[in-house]
């Protein structure tokens, strides 16, 4: 995989420091902190934090995609919830529920980062795209 050259922000900090920010391409959101998002105490199936981490990593996305394991990103009857933000782009996907699933998220941003750019997102993954916002251009289900 290629890799171009970093771009950076200067940013001022309240206390006076000035810091050179890395741009990055993306960012990965993964629900797994929140009231129903990996709850197998409430019947949700498990979010595979540990595989997450260890994908990003291996695949030394670092410096292009950020991975965030946080709280509740909503909406809770579609647990488990991934939002993707690639190149200012949001690719919503609910049940990310087993493996395949997590190394196939992985698989479409490395494919994103080759291709330079957004691209739509995998036969695989298709069916758990979603969009749950009033803003976006998505047809709206009847």
């Amino acid at each position: 995989m290629e890799l171009t050259v970093a771009k950076r922000s200067v940013v001022w900090r309240a206390d006076g420091e000035q810091i050179n920010v890395l741009k990055k391409r993306g960012q990965l959101f993964v629900c797994s902190l929140g009231c129903c998002c990996g709850r197998t105490d409430k019947g949700f199936a498990p979010v595979p934090q540990d595989l997450h981490h260890q994908e990003w990593e291996r695949r030394k996305l670092r410096n292009q995609v950020h991975l965030t394991q946080s709280g509740c990103l909503g909406p809770c009857s579609l647990a488990n919830v991934v939002l993707l933000m690639f190149d200012g782009h949001p690719a919503w996907f609910h049940s990310i529920n087993d493996e395949n699933l997590v190394i196939a998220i992985y698989d479409y941003i490395e494919a994103m980062v080759r291709a330079d750019g957004f691209i739509e997102p995998p036969p695989v993954l298709l069916p758990l795209l979603f969009d749950g916002f009033t803003w976006t251009t998505t047809p709206e289900a009847g």
